[in-house]
């Protein structure tokens, strides 16, 4: 007899194969959870490399074809998004809870049951994180620095927190007012990187730090000026041209004599009404059709003791203006007095290995700061680069939501045992489901001892005893292998981070559970 096919069969098929595509992706990165999780080195087609442990990183750089697996790069994503940090953790939960829906599938519960029985929980575990929150004030920022230490943990650049902490700390406490803003636009936060030194030089600068663009020194400017009156312009100091391409035919000296005397004078009005707009720096803009700047119009600049700063970015000119309170011209007719910038002093300084930096301190603003990261190579550089966007997040997760929870699988053991109580006190399929949510959150402490060579199940059972008997702030301290009160250890961390990674793991969880067939089309 033929087997006929049976299409609930099709559609386990396809929901185990979309359960197993993701969770060994979340297997990919569950090693690298934690102070002691380990870190992925991912080289790309170039053959450039990139040592990272961030879960959004790593997930991003890999080539996932699976449409499912995808679903999980976007929840980590989203994570890094809205809380910034805690990218790796929403990627092991939502394995872990696509684990729980494979037992209770088997068991044929059906997949839309399991599914708002998950929505049932997750809602009970927010409850539960907001009775663990613990309000901070902003104004404390020795809290807030002890939140960034703790996202730095697992970073390479770990042993340097206690100078990329305060840094975090102070940028984004400058750029918002506490008492009304509820939200931080990192893009006032500007992160120059340079390589060379350590991280241990790397500071905090009050005005505009320029790594690449350097003074033009070719006709022997100033490379220092107190008080400067500072253009950003935006149009070309140089001859014009045509925009398709030309060519001048000239048949004798003459004709050439007037085209370069006439190119002479067109630059020296320029330059004279610069000069006249009262502005002793002049900052280019990069320009893709023709030389922003040429020797000649370098020459007579210089003879005036105008300082040109050349090539900036096009996506730099919105931080610049917003910083020394310049307004940029794009007509020489336009260059007036009130729209120049102004600052303390501009100068040009040489660091230790010989590169030097354009320095603008002392501007009016103070709603942007820039800060100068320094590494001994590029790898280092980038991830300390990306760690300290990180940090930036904790802190601006602390402004959003004004609540901090213990770290180190705290909150995730503490709302598993009071999600594990309150399936008890709930009837039918639901209870079996919460059950299951709850004992899936354990994945988290379970990982991080595993991760930090502890005895997983040991640590774990210990934990529960110690949140059963009440001590709500129990959860792993790596560094010693034991269980410890995570406050008085200093481990906390944004009660944001665990909340978006539970609604966004079990959102994601949510719907691949409904996804019961996959149709290609062309």
């Amino acid at each position: 007899k033929e087997q006929t096919f049976n299409k609930s069969e099709k559609q386990e098929d396809v929901r185990s194969g979309n359960i197993a595509a993701s969770k060994s992706l979340a297997d990919v990165v569950r090693t690298s959870l934690g102070p002691r999780g380990m870190d992925k080195m991912i080289q790309d087609p170039k053959g450039e490399v990139l040592i990272t442990n961030d879960g959004a990183t790593i997930l991003k750089q890999m080539e996932v074809v699976h449409p499912t697996a995808k679903m999980l790069v976007e929840i980590s994503k989203a994570q890094d998004i809205e809380a910034g940090d805690g990218t790796t953790s929403v990627v092991v939960i939502a394995g872990a809870l696509l684990s729980a829906c494979e037992v209770l599938l088997e068991k044929g519960i059906h997949p839309t049951t399991i599914s708002e029985g998950f929505q049932v929980a997750l809602d009970k575990a927010l409850t539960i994180l907001d009775d663990i929150k613990k309000p901070v004030n902003l104004e404390d920022k020795e809290a807030l620095r002890t939140c960034v230490v703790t996202s730095l943990s697992s970073k390479v650049v770990s042993q340097n927190s206690d100078i990329l902490a305060p840094f975090a700390v102070d940028a984004v406490l400058k750029v918002i007012d506490p008492a009304v803003e509820y939200n931080v636009d990192l893009n006032n936060i500007k992160v120059v990187r340079k390589k060379g030194g350590t991280i241990d030089d790397s500071e905090l600068v009050d005005g505009l730090i320029f790594t690449n663009n350097k003074i033009a020194h070719k006709a022997g400017g100033p490379t220092k000026i107190e008080k400067p009156k500072i253009a950003l312009i935006q149009f070309c100091l140089s001859s014009p041209k045509t925009d398709v391409e030309n060519n001048i035919v000239v048949h004798d000296y003459n004709a050439m004599d007037r085209i370069l005397k006439e190119e002479r004078r067109y630059i020296a009005s320029l330059v004279k009404q610069i000069e006249k707009s009262g502005a002793n720096v002049v900052m280019i803009q990069k320009s893709i059709l023709r030389d922003a700047v040429n020797d000649l119009s370098l020459h007579f600049l210089a003879k005036k003791g105008i300082m040109v700063i050349k090539d900036i970015e096009r996506d730099e000119v919105e931080f610049i203006s917003k910083t020394i309170g310049a307004i940029p011209v794009a007509h020489i007719d336009h260059l007036t007095p009130e729209k120049l910038g102004q600052a303390e002093s501009i100068k040009e300084e040489s660091l230790s290995d010989d590169s030097k930096i354009v320095r603008i301190t002392g501007v009016k603003s103070n709603k942007t700061v820039s800060v100068l990261i320094r590494g001994s190579n590029n790898l280092v550089v980038d991830e300390a680069e990306r760690s300290f966007h990180d940090a930036l997040c904790v802190v601006r997760s602390l402004v959003k939501n004004r609540g901090i929870i213990p770290g180190g699988g705290a909150p995730e053991i503490e709302i598993s045992q009071k999600l594990a109580e309150y399936s008890r006190t709930l009837s039918g399929l639901d209870s079996l489901v919460v059950r299951a949510f709850a004992d899936a959150l354990e994945v988290i402490p379970y990982t991080l001892a595993e991760n930090a060579g502890l005895n997983p199940i040991y640590v774990v059972t210990e934990l529960r005893n110690r949140h059963i008997k009440g001590e709500k702030e129990s959860g792993i301290n790596v560094k010693k292998g034991i269980c410890d009160n995570m406050i008085t250890e200093n481990v906390i961390q944004p009660a944001l981070v665990t909340q978006s990674a539970l609604s966004l793991a079990t959102e994601c969880v949510r719907m691949i559970l409904k996804i019961d067939d996959l149709v290609l089309t062309r």
